[in-house]
């Protein structure tokens, strides 16, 4: 019977063994995801904000002098803030594409997968753990 016993304990234990291996893989690999998602929304956001400073420039030009200052100052403005979140919904769409493109969706973790889901997914989720 003691046997038994430790044959369990020994499949519990590598069973535990193969899922701590299993977490920090997903570990690994969401920090990794993560972080090269980071630079590539930095870089995202200052090419959009450049691109909107240069809109605004051109925009500015094309106003008589009299009002270019308060334009100008509006439209730096509107490019600085419509910039950064023009750079997060593209860093998002960009994200769920590399994710359904590449498979990632079983070797993230589930609250990286969570940043990247759209409307519909949340929804659809919710109403699968509403049913349960």
């Amino acid at each position: 019977m003691d046997g038994k016993f430790d044959e369990i304990d020994e499949k519990e234990r590598e069973k535990r063994k193969n899922d701590q291996i299993e977490y920090r893989n997903k570990q690994k690999s969401s920090n990794l995801f993560l972080f090269v998602g980071t630079i590539c929304e930095i870089i995202l956001c200052f090419a959009f904000v450049f691109l909107y400073f240069i809109l605004a420039i051109i925009i500015t030009t094309k106003i008589p002098t009299e009002a270019q200052q308060y334009v100008y100052n509006t439209l730096l403005v509107m490019a600085l803030i419509g910039g950064l979140i023009s750079g997060f919904f593209v860093y998002k769409t960009i994200g769920r594409l590399v994710i359904n493109k590449m498979n990632l969706k079983d070797k993230l973790r589930e609250d990286v997968l969570n940043q990247f889901k759209t409307h519909k997914e949340f929804k659809a989720d919710y109403e699968k753990k509403k049913n349960r």
